[in-house]
């Protein structure tokens, strides 16, 4: 477990990006909270993957069908996705508290299909905080233009807020300035906490294969997502000067396995690893990283430096705000067809069930 030392001493938390009924019954996540892992996020296609893959929800469903046959997909996913992560939640409040209230949290997603909706993003963000009731519990905006407006007014309403699918640094910018404008107009007593969910590893996959296309030499290659993300990170500092306490956005860093089997299986842990920030992992690379990882301890990154890196990409016409811009709009799609493959899933389910 060195390595989980290592990044608990370099002050950042590591989060499992995964949840089933499975991993909470058996008492795996229970596990790994003992290893060290102080925090959980889904999304929908971990809950297509939970649901669609296995047999584990269908007694559930069965006992669902039959106490409101008239319960709808949604109404059945809802109520098992809100059993999952407050199951969750439980085995991580202790870690919640002992943190002062700044890691321990679980995250759900609204439906992606409000993804450019604000009002019904509110609404449903609302619906869920209320009848999941726990207190670290986040709930998972994307970062669109209509996401930001939502996680704004949310914000300003006391919700922790998980602001997902950032690809780039307008959009990290334009998260941060929403909830602080939120958090000052906060009236509870209880001050808000969120993270921003940075997106990393797909970076690379567009921008190396542009580079690669051109047959030309780069010491970029593999290297975008991570100065991307370090960028990020100095906008933060940048944003939060007062550290470890509220209110407070932690930078999040997503889709940390690494695509390329060309790179190392752990890149993506090594190289981000800084004060204040949350790695959320596959539970396989998580295991990678406890076995081989080579983490670098921060010693500070240099926001002029990594801009000149990045300037670079200029010479292989790589327009990173464009590319950026797009991965968005393409991670929106990507989990509008995993929740409604999930979805479609449940119908199956239920009409085996039934008859």
């Amino acid at each position: 477990m060195k390595n989980i030392k290592i990044l608990k001493h370099e002050n950042q938390s590591i989060w499992i990006d995964f949840i089933s009924k499975e991993i909470i019954k058996s008492g795996q996540l229970e596990v790994l909270i003992d290893k060290g892992i102080t925090g959980l996020t889904s999304n929908p296609s971990i809950f297509e993957k939970a649901i669609s893959d296995s047999n584990d929800y269908d007694e559930d469903i069965k006992f669902l069908l039959q106490k409101k046959p008239t319960i709808t997909s949604y109404e059945i996913f809802e109520e098992l996705s809100i059993t999952d992560i407050k199951g969750a939640a439980l085995l991580l409040l202790e870690t919640y508290e002992q943190s002062d209230e700044l890691d321990g949290y679980v995250s759900i997603e609204v439906s992606p299909d409000l993804a450019y909706e604000s009002n019904k993003t509110i609404d449903q963000a609302l619906h869920l905080n209320k009848k999941i009731n726990m207190p670290n519990i986040m709930i998972k905006v994307p970062a669109t233009q209509e996401g930001v407006k939502a996680i704004e007014v949310l914000t300003s309403m006391g919700l922790n807020i998980n602001a997902t699918l950032m690809f780039n640094q307008n959009h990290y910018n334009d998260v941060a300035n929403a909830f602080i404008k939120g958090a000052k107009k906060c009236s509870n007593n209880k001050l808000p906490f969120s993270v921003a969910s940075f997106f990393v590893s797909r970076v690379d996959t567009i921008v190396d294969k542009i580079i690669s296309s051109q047959n030309k030499k780069s010491d970029l290659l593999g290297r975008v997502a991570i100065l991307n993300s370090q960028l990020a990170y100095t906008n933060f500092l940048h944003k939060f000067p007062n550290q470890n306490s509220k209110p407070m956005q932690k930078p999040l860093w997503g889709s940390t396995s690494t695509k390329n089997k060309n790179y190392s299986d752990t890149l993506y842990i090594d190289k981000l690893i800084a004060p204040n920030s949350i790695n959320t992992i596959p539970l396989e690379t998580i295991d990678q990283f406890i076995d081989h990882g080579v983490p670098e301890k921060y010693r500070g990154w240099n926001k002029t430096t990594i801009e000149k890196e990045i300037e670079k990409l200029h010479e292989y016409n790589v327009d990173l705000e464009k590319i950026t811009h797009q991965l968005q709009i393409d991670g929106v799609k990507v989990f509008q067809d995993a929740f409604s493959n999930m979805l479609k899933s449940i119908e199956n389910k239920s009409i085996i069930i039934i008859n």
